[in-house]
């Protein structure tokens, strides 16, 4: 039967008896398929860039807080340890510059550090003050060798300038007033 030739009445009242007999150009048809749902793999390559970089971040940002962590770890405990000394014992300069030449020792060579003493030594630690705390903490640990324990005032300031070089954001380097400037540098 052709859909053309065929009579809209006719069909019309086969459909009310139920004889409708359907087109056969129709019957060879099939059911619509319809596509499969877009899925989200595989990402595109933008996708796959953004999640590179950011994994990358995520690794250094890790790994720069771990070799930061361990970096302060000796300035850390050295202030746990400085609260815990006593400040009115007769041996608290002593002390004092023993937790300090620690952990100076914890950052550079000793070669560098051991050697360090008296006017060298105040003005290394100087170097790594605030330029408003400078020139002070060398007369009180020079005070270490006086058979008077400190005052009250001089131990409270010199506990402040060790917590205060203890706390400093200055990254320690080789010691200061050593010769010449050029006398570390080496041939490359």
């Amino acid at each position: 039967m052709n859909p053309q030739n065929s009579n809209p009445a006719m069909d019309a009242a086969a459909m009310q008896n139920g004889q409708y007999m359907p087109n056969p150009a129709l019957a060879d048809l099939k059911d619509i398929i319809p596509p499969d749902p877009i899925g989200a793999w595989p990402w595109a390559i933008g996708y796959w860039l953004v999640l590179a970089i950011l994994l990358g971040l995520i690794v250094f940002g890790i790994i720069y807080f771990i070799k930061r962590a361990k970096y302060l770890a000796p300035k850390k405990t050295a202030i746990t340890l400085l609260i815990q000394l006593d400040s009115t014992t007769t041996n608290y300069p002593s002390e004092v510059n023993s937790l300090l030449k620690r952990t100076a020792l914890s950052y550079l060579p000793r070669e560098e550090i051991a050697g360090l003493d008296g006017a060298k030594w105040a003005n290394w630690l100087d170097s790594h003050l605030p330029q408003a705390q400078r020139g002070r903490i060398g007369a009180l640990l020079d005070k270490r060798h006086q058979a008077a324990p400190l005052t009250t005032e001089e131990a409270t300031e010199l506990q402040l300038l060790a917590l205060s070089w203890l706390k400093a954001k200055a990254e320690l380097n080789t010691p200061i007033s050593l010769g010449s400037p050029f006398q570390h540098k080496e041939a490359v």
